[in-house]
C-alpha cells in the first residue's frame, strides 16, 4: 500500500454514515493518501465496493463509529479497501476480516491510554520503550501503524538502533479467533537490504545475545498480556498473505523469512489451520541449570527483559 501512504492531514468534519464516507472517498472530497487523489484508484474502489456491497457497507459503517477516523485514515489510508484484497493470512475471509478489524480498533480504543493511542495513530508512531544495552547503547521499540505493511496487519512493532534504523519489524492484529481473544502476527520483517548485517550482529551483542526479532516477540507477548489476549497465533510459510492467490506471482521470491523455523525455535506449535500457536510468555531457564561461567551474562539478559516487560506494562497502564 506504499503509494497511498502520504498525504496532509485533513481537518474536515468526520463522515457520520457509511454512505457519506463512501461518497467522500469516491468523489475525492476525502483523500487520506496520495492514491485517493487518483480518479482511477477511486473508480476501482467504487467498482470493488459494488461487487461486495453489503460487507463494504458494514466496514464503512464501523469506521464512521471510530472517534479518531480521520487520524486513523491518515496512517492507514487503505483501510476502506481492506475487504477488497486478501489480508492477514490466506485463510481469512471477508466476514472474519471485518470482525477482526472491528475488534482490533475497538480493543485498542478501549484499553490503551489516550496518549499511547494518539501516538500509535501518528505518522512516526510512539516509542513504547527504550532498552539500554552494553556500552550504554540505546535501542527503541516503536508502536505504529505502517501502511507499507498493511497486508500483514494493523499494528507494527519496530526495533530501532541509536540512528533510528529499523532492525526488525513485526506486524499484528488483535482479533477473536473462534471466540478467543488473540494477538495474530501476520508478518515479521528483518532490516532493509541496505542495512549491513553487522548492524544486526552488533545490536544482538549489545543486548546480551538477544537478537532484535526475539525482543519483538517478547514485547508482543507482554503487550498481549496487558491487553488480556488468551492466545498468540502467527502465520507460517504456507499461510503468509504472500501465498494468497492475489500476491503469489507478484511476490514470488519476496518471502525471505523462514517463519516455520523461527516459531519452532520459540516453542511454537503448528495448528490445524497451518498457523503456529506461540506461548503467551517465553519460559526462562532456571539459573541453577546455567553453567556458572555464563550466569553473569544471563543475569544481564534477564535484567534487559525485565526492563522491557516493565516498560510495556507501564506504557499500557491506564
Amino acid at each position: 500500500m506504499s503509494s497511498i501512504a502520504e498525504s496532509s492531514y485533513s481537518q474536515q468534519p468526520q463522515p457520520k454514515s457509511a454512505w457519506q464516507l463512501f461518497q467522500h472517498l469516491a468523489s475525492g472530497t476525502l483523500t487520506p493518501g496520495l492514491a485517493w487523489r487518483n480518479p482511477a484508484y477511486r473508480r476501482k474502489f467504487m467498482l470493488r465496493s459494488l461487487m461486495t456491497p453489503f460487507s463494504t457497507a458494514r466496514l464503512l459503517a464501523s469506521l464512521t463509529k471510530q472517534p479518531q477516523l480521520l487520524q486513523l485514515l491518515q496512517v492507514q489510508p487503505g483501510l476502506p479497501c481492506r475487504l477488497h484484497r486478501p489480508w492477514l493470512s490466506v485463510a481469512m475471509n471477508r466476514q472474519q476480516t471485518l470482525q477482526a478489524l472491528n475488534w482490533h480498533y475497538q480493543t485498542l480504543q478501549r484499553q490503551l491510554p489516550a496518549a499511547l493511542m494518539n501516538g500509535y495513530l501518528s505518522r512516526e508512531g510512539v516509542t513504547l520503550l527504550t532498552l539500554t544495552g552494553k556500552d550504554d547503547r540505546a535501542f527503541t521499540l516503536r508502536l505504529c501503524a505502517d501502511a507499507f505493511l498493511d497486508k500483514e496487519g494493523e499494528a507494527t512493532l519496530a526495533f530501532c538502533d541509536e540512528q533510528q534504523t529499523v532492525l526488525a519489524e513485526m506486524t499484528f492484529t488483535l482479533c477473536q479467533v473462534k471466540g478467543t481473544p488473540t494477538l495474530f502476527i501476520g508478518g515479521m520483517q528483518g532490516a532493509k537490504a541496505f542495512v549491513p548485517h553487522e548492524a544486526i550482529q552488533s545490536a544482538t551483542k549489545a543486548c546480551h545475545g538477544l537478537f532484535p526479532k526475539r525482543l519483538l516477540v517478547e514485547a508482543a507477548m507482554t503487550l498481549g498480556s496487558a491487553l488480556a489476549v488468551e492466545q498468540i497465533i502467527a502465520v507460517s510459510n504456507s499461510t503468509h498473505i504472500y501465498r494468497s492467490w492475489r500476491y503469489r506471482k507478484k511476490k514470488e521470491g519476496k518471502l525471505l523469512a523462514d517463519y516455520d523455523s523461527f516459531w519452532l525455535s520459540l516453542g511454537g506449535e503448528r495448528d490445524s489451520e497451518g498457523n503456529f500457536r506461540l506461548p503467551l510468555a517465553m519460559p526462562r531457564k532456571p539459573m541453577e541449570e546455567i553453567a556458572s561461567k555464563k550466569r553473569a551474562e544471563y543475569r544481564r539478559r534477564f535484567t534487559l527483559l525485565d526492563s522491557l516487560i516493565d516498560q510495556v506494562n507501564q506504557a499500557t497502564r491506564r
